[in-house]
């Protein structure tokens, strides 16, 4: 078993939903303790609260991973005079490490609107993003290489996030050649001589590259070549890029009706209690949309793929007139439909455990509750 420190666990949730996903004013990352400290046991929550902090302690947590931000609004004081910077220095005093990952979850492929798509019964043939945020453009990198070193330098690559495609991994293509060179007063060649002719066998390797990790591929590239001067080409790619962003569309297995469904939503994520509104109660719905959190505001994103419902958490009634209005039966299942990031982390990390062997005990939060209370 190896030992693992919080830097060794963020860059796991990170390869899950990478930082760039994240909405300009969202605080996501650490934002208590050091990535060098030493995790034996994490604790994985939906929010920071009182009851969470009372739990990490008392399970001898060293960090906890939450999907909202502790830290929302900067702070210009941290006395104890108020009841959440209490709860801050708490966390301080008890060198409890916090990390969070928010709305780069809620946009990843594979993050929390699949995950309550899926429990949803949304088909993923068909499944669309509500609202884009980001798209990732890409380049492809060619890079000239002696036979012997292909290897090391294909594995540098990837290591830096080249040859991403899709849902795979480790993506390239070698093309074997010859390379034909003549060194030159000044040059220090890995092969060859001075002012002499040569030919070499060499591969042409071929990867996909994200624009964002152009940079850190290409000092890898350097770093692992054998080669003075590597040669290499960067191509555009104006046939492939990647959408991310919040919400899902889709459509179900069977028809439902609005009351159907809220009662699945009820069931699904173990909320209390849900609101609904429909234009006709035996009106049926093949094509639905989901946004985890607050998302009343995307709406016309929803009607705009051709749904007939929307679930999302926070709806106001003004709101929930306006989509009545344009024919949009919705239900609000609160916020807190959101808790289902514990168990689909607690999975997600375990398996991250397993490949890398981590000596760590990993908890789901036990305490943390629903800010509603239900008259059933």
């Amino acid at each position: 078993m190896s030992q693992v420190n919080v830097s060794d666990i963020i860059s796991q949730i990170e390869q899950l939903a990478p930082k760039d996903l994240a909405e300009s004013w969202d605080p996501i990352g650490l934002s208590f303790g050091s990535l060098k400290r030493d995790v034996k046991r994490l604790l994985i929550a939906l929010d920071i609260d009182e009851n969470t902090i009372a739990e990490a302690k008392r399970k001898q947590a060293d960090l906890i991973i939450t999907h909202h931000p502790a830290i929302f609004t900067s702070q210009k004081t941290l006395n104890a005079e108020d009841k959440r910077r209490k709860q801050y220095i708490d966390l301080i005093k008890s060198d409890i490490a916090v990390y969070s990952a928010h709305t780069n979850l809620d946009a990843a492929e594979g993050g929390v609107n699949d995950w309550l798509a899926d429990r949803l019964g949304m088909k993923a043939s068909d499944r669309e993003i509500l609202s884009v945020s980001l798209k990732r453009e890409y380049k492809k990198l060619a890079v000239y290489v002696p036979d012997y070193a292909a290897e090391k330098v294909r594995k540098a690559l990837h290591q830096a996030g080249a040859g991403e495609v899709g849902n795979y991994k480790d993506v390239s293509y070698t093309l074997s050649g010859y390379g034909r060179f003549t060194p030159q007063k000044g040059a220090d060649p890995a092969e060859g001589e001075i002012g002499k002719a040569e030919q070499i066998e060499e591969d042409r390797i071929e990867m996909m590259v994200k624009d964002s990790d152009v940079m850190k591929c290409l000092s890898a590239l350097k770093e692992a070549h054998p080669y003075e001067e590597p040669v290499y080409d960067l191509y555009i790619l104006k046939h492939y890029s990647k959408s991310f962003g919040l919400g899902r569309s889709g459509k179900l297995a069977e028809p439902l009706t609005t009351k159907a469904l809220a009662e699945k939503v009820k069931e699904q994520f173990d909320v209390d209690g849900v609101r609904y509104g429909t234009v006709d109660p035996d009106r049926t719905h093949k094509k639905i949309a989901v946004l985890g959190g607050s998302g009343e505001k995307y709406f016309n994103e929803a009607l705009n793929k051709g749904v007939t419902l929307y679930i999302t958490g926070d709806i106001s009634y003004h709101g929930a007139q306006d989509m009545l209005r344009e024919g949009l039966d919705f239900i609000d299942g609160g916020h807190y439909m959101e808790a289902i990031i514990v168990a689909e982390l607690f999975d997600y990390l375990n398996q991250c455990s397993k490949e890398n062997n981590w000596d760590i005990e990993i908890m789901k939060a036990e305490t943390q509750k629903d800010v509603f209370t239900y008259i059933k």
